[in-house]
């Protein structure tokens, strides 16, 4: 599903976690101020987006993601977080040791199951946020992952 450049947000305002890629810092920007998000959405950045929140081997990242989206909801009340991958992740290699880009369908799904993965851990410390995630392509296009 691709996601158009639309007026529509959600009537509140979110957490956006993304990834650290140089490559895809203005696409990131892009894409918010597209889906409506203008200075709406407190942005934390981890290599890996939801790898790095949730992956065994750096806890203190995965701790550094919580103690954001405790005082994103004190501070801003965000009512979802916004996961937003993005394909050839360096982080996948570095982390996973496999480049899941090898197939366009395969790193879709390597993706969606981390992000559902950390969408769960979300939904086990605050069952009250709603969890989206996106995946952008090198080009800033971006599809909705289901998870």
């Amino acid at each position: 599903m691709m996601i158009p450049n639309s007026p529509y947000a959600p009537p509140h305002n979110v957490l956006l976690l993304s990834c650290m890629d140089l490559r895809l810092l203005d696409e990131t920007v892009a894409f918010m101020d597209g889906i409506g998000m203008i200075n709406r959405y407190d942005h934390v950045i981890l290599a890996g987006a939801s790898l790095g929140a949730c992956y065994d081997g750096l806890p203190h990242w995965g701790q550094t993601f919580w103690d954001h989206v405790d005082i994103a909801r004190e501070l801003h009340d965000i009512r979802e977080i916004y996961i937003l991958e993005h394909r050839q992740c360096g982080a996948y290699l570095k982390l996973l040791g496999f480049a899941a880009w090898e197939s366009e369908e395969l790193e879709a799904l390597a993706h969606a199951e981390v992000a559902s993965r950390l969408k769960s851990q979300i939904q086990v410390r605050h069952s009250d946020l709603g969890v989206r995630a996106f995946l952008m392509g090198l080009s800033g296009a971006v599809i909705e992952l289901a998870i």
